[in-house]
Formats: C-alpha cells, structure tokens, sequence
C-alpha cells in the first residue's frame, strides 16, 4: 500500500522496517507454539541456502557496497512474506482474513489510478512509437509501479475473484463489481505483457473447470467482441505481439533484444554476479540504461551469477511441486467447492500467470515469490491437517 509515502510520518520513522521489527517479536515472543506452526521443506531449505550464498558471497561481487546500502534491506522486506505467511497463517479461517485482505489491497491499487484517470485524466505514463506517443495508466501518484506493473496486478485479482465468487455473496459482489474496471483499467495500461497475463488466466480457468467447452467458447466470443471495440491504437499496440509490421513492433523487439543483452551482462561476472539489488547499476555501466533487466532470471544471473540462478529455479521449482501436491491431497478428501480447494486452484493459476509475466518482469527482491513460498507451504500444511483430522473437525477447529 506504500503507506510510508502516503503519510510522510510514518516514512521518517521507517514504518515498514519497525513493523518488521514487531512481527519478528511477536514469533519470539509466542515461542515453542510459533515453531510448531513451521512446516520444514524443501523451499524453507533452498530459500535459506539463497540467503547463505547472498552473504558469503558478498566480498566476491561487483558492487558490495550498493548491496550493503540498498539491495540487502529491499531483499530483507521481500523474504520476510515468506517467513510470516508460514508464521501467521495457521488455519483455514485466518487464511480466508488473509484472502479478503490482500484481494482488497490489490483492487485498491488498481481503482485509486482509475479514479484519478476518470476524474483528473491521470495516466502516470506513456509509450514512444514512430514519433507519437500513447497514453498508459500506470500506479497511483504514491505508487511504485509502472503500467506493465499495474497489470500484473491487475491478473493478480482476478483468479480469486473468479474462483473465490461460488463461496459467498460477498465474492460474487466483489467479481461482479470488480471485473469491469479492472479489464478497463487493464486497457488503460497498453501492457502486452498484461494481456498475455490475462489470456494465461482465462485458459487455467477453462483447464480448471468441467465446462471447459462452453467457456472455450465464450471467451473466445468476448475476445473478438473485446477487440473490436478497442481503438486503432490499442488495436496496434497488441497485434505487435506477433506483427512485425505493427507501429509499436519495434519496442517488442527492443524488449526481447534488451533481454539478450541483459544476459549476455551476466556473463561478465558468470559465478557469483555483481551483488544482488545492482541489476540497474550493472546495466546502467555496461549498456547506458538504468533499469532493472526485465526479466526475472536475466537479474538473478546478473545479480547472484549462475549459481544463484540455480539456487533461485530450484526455490521456484519446489513452489511449483508444494501446490501439485496439495492439490493431489485436497481432491481426495475435500469437496470440489470447498475454501481450500478453490484457494488452492486459484493459487496454481496465479502461479502460472506469474512464471509467464517473469518472462517479462523482473522480481528477485519483490515480495510476490516469497509469499508464493509461504502461501505453498501453508497450503500444504492445512491439506495434511485436513488429511490427518478430516474435513468436518478441520472446520470446527478453524472456527474455534
């Protein structure tokens, strides 16, 4: 929510290190009942191993000072969603909090730009092609994010809209109310990476669902009807994914020649990286551009070198296998329409579409990996207790 930017108080005081700092005590502090409530695995193990060779290798790097100053603290802020998802999240009831919550943060993010676009024609952002340039929505005036960014949040939402809406009236307002601005707002972006997000989401839902036919159809249906009714310019924007000769085919290009270039940087330094948080710095020396390679694991070969790299697919690879097999585990024993279970499908489709977008984005030191970890693990702990204890008396102790 950037509330330290908001309220310029709270960023004096370091708001979101202090909170750090009492989430941390509060662990201490419950002792022997919080460490019951980690569940050690493979991604605990591989996720420390990460945080091992970060440090160790600290005098080996490029740059250790900026990853002292700046990549060390922004990392440390990321990890901890890893920590306290496990930490804090111990029952079906506190996840459904939890849900509610983070769904409401995202739509906040999103409706805050729109509302300033609506009313004050905010955009925050825009596209260079051929001499013209294109209007793109991007984060709130106290946001971080760019256009592409708004758009990932943007598919964020959706896959708990969507599976979440069956289980209550409160979830089906919010899909019926929050659907329309968000694919609005998702145009505003101009963001071809958020459309390829998007149209990854829509097909894990049609994979998901029983009806896979009849929605194969429809939204084939919305997507011809959704593209006719965008402008010439939009139009152009998106053909560009796959049309050379569109007007905006050259900045495609640019992103996928910036991608070969960014991992051609890494090379330079192909053990340990240059630091970790210097991917911006690395690139700004080495090619005159001060961004952040936008692609996940260009920055982590760029940053933490090919061992790092490593070390990173295999804390993503047991994410991935933390989710197979909770869903093997739930659709044994829990009902089709059940919290869990559609929790769990809507985290394998939001998974999905984030492995596609890092193919576009960068992330090492961004929060989204880490609760992934934390949200697999915490998923797998409650489809063993459900295993374990059943359904019915699951539910009874959730609500106690």
């Amino acid at each position: 929510m950037h509330l330290t930017s908001r309220i310029s108080i709270l960023g004096d005081l370091k708001f979101d290190l202090m909170l750090v700092v009492v989430m941390i005590s509060i662990i201490i502090y419950q002792g022997g009942g919080a460490e019951k409530r980690f569940f050690h695995s493979d991604t605990e193990k591989i996720l420390l191993l990460l945080i091992v060779f970060v440090i160790v290798t600290l005098p080996l790097v490029e740059w250790p000072g900026s990853v002292i100053k700046r990549g060390l603290p922004n990392f440390v802020k990321a990890i901890v969603f890893y920590f306290f998802t496990i930490a804090f999240i111990d029952t079906e009831k506190k996840m459904k909090v939890f849900v509610l919550i983070f769904v409401a943060c995202l739509l906040f993010r999103v409706l805050e730009p729109l509302y300033l676009h609506i009313t004050q024609d905010y955009w925050g952002s825009a596209a260079y092609a051929q001499g013209e340039y294109m209007n793109r929505l991007s984060g709130g005036p106290h946001d971080v994010i760019n256009p592409n960014g708004l758009a990932a949040i943007i598919d964020s939402a959706v896959p708990f809209l969507y599976f979440l809406a069956p289980l209550s009236l409160l979830y089906t307002m919010l899909f019926v109310c929050a659907m329309p601005p968000l694919l609005y707002a998702l145009v505003l972006t101009g963001s071809r990476s958020g459309l390829i997000g998007f149209i990854a989401i829509v097909i894990g839902c049609i994979v998901k669902s029983r009806q896979r036919a009849l929605l194969t159809v429809v939204a084939c249906l919305c997507g011809i009807m959704f593209y006719l009714n965008l402008s010439a310019e939009h139009q152009d924007r998106y053909l560009s994914i796959v049309d050379q000769d569109a007007r905006h085919s050259a900045t495609s290009q640019a992103r996928f020649t910036g991608i070969t270039k960014s991992f051609e940087i890494a090379l330079r330094r192909p053990i340990f990286g240059h630091g970790l948080g210097t991917s911006a710095e690395t690139n700004f020396n080495f090619r005159g551009e001060l961004k952040i390679a936008h692609n996940l694991y260009a920055e982590v070969a760029q940053e933490l070198g090919l061992v790092g790299l490593i070390i990173y697919l295999f804390f993503l690879k047991s994410i991935i296998v933390n989710f197979i097999n909770s869903n093997k585990i739930l659709k044994e024993i829990v009902e089709e329409g059940s919290f869990l279970k559609k929790f769990n499908d809507a985290m394998q489709v939001w998974l999905w579409m984030n492995i596609l977008f890092s193919l576009a984005s960068f992330g090492l030191s961004s929060y989204i990996w880490y609760l992934f970890g934390g949200l697999s693990i915490v998923m797998l702990r409650l489809s063993y207790q459900v295993n374990e204890h059943g359904e019915d008396t699951f539910e009874e102790d959730s609500e106690a």
